[in-house]
């Protein structure tokens, strides 16, 4: 066979060997890629709550809770009460993440703020909007050192809701994210408050917006 022959058939089977390799790497990186699944998704501007139950001091809301803060839908404004939402029938997965901005109104002293998943109290923050009270936020309560008001706010130039309404600093809006180790196939959220000013919302409150529940798997 002529030289030449010889190493066109070598370029040749090294083309096809590479193919070869560039496909099972492909196939192997693929086969391990974290797949992101949105379980729930809510931003409120339709004004529907989907699926979400709101416990107050005087029983079960039956009416719509989403109101409009700063021009925006949002799902609030609460005051010693709890909302809870359930998902059911996942798929297989091996972990979640929870996100949802979290809108701190009008007169906070250090009052608590609690995250439940599936059942199990999942962390306790506390939160000021006067600054000469320290909050635990970031940290859960109870864990580190506090911290001064509004610290790790994600804007703190919002108007109050109520008794703070004249106040361009009254709500303090803070990013929640908590990614953790879940795989039942089913998932039940709930977030709720405690303090100063029982079920006197105008004093105090809370609100979410962009709620969001993403199921990760492999």
């Amino acid at each position: 066979m002529p030289v030449f022959s010889k190493i066109k058939r070598i370029d040749f089977l090294r083309g096809l060997l590479l193919a070869l390799l560039v496909v099972l790497c492909f196939t192997s990186c693929f086969k391990d890629l974290t797949q992101l699944t949105v379980i729930y998704e809510n931003n409120f501007d339709n004004y529907d709550q989907k699926g979400i139950i709101i416990s107050t001091p005087n029983g079960i809301a039956n009416d719509i809770r989403i109101k409009k803060f700063n021009d925006n839908p949002v799902l609030g404004m609460f005051n010693n009460t709890r909302i809870d939402l359930a998902v059911q029938n996942l798929p297989a997965h091996r972990a979640m993440t929870v996100s949802f901005d979290l809108y701190i109104h009008d007169k906070w002293v250090d009052d608590l703020w609690k995250l439940t998943y599936d059942g199990n109290d999942y962390v306790l923050y506390s939160f000021s909007n006067d600054p000469t009270v320290q909050q635990w936020y970031p940290n859960a309560i109870n864990s580190g050192a506090k911290y001064p008001a509004k610290t790790d706010a994600y804007t703190i130039n919002l108007p109050g809701a109520c008794l703070l309404s004249t106040s361009p600093q009254g709500t303090t809006m803070y990013k929640i994210e908590q990614t953790f180790l879940h795989n039942n196939t089913s998932f039940d959220f709930s977030c709720s408050d405690a303090g100063s000013a029982y079920n006197i919302p105008c004093t105090r409150s809370w609100s979410i917006d962009n709620l969001k529940i993403t199921m990760i798997k492999n």
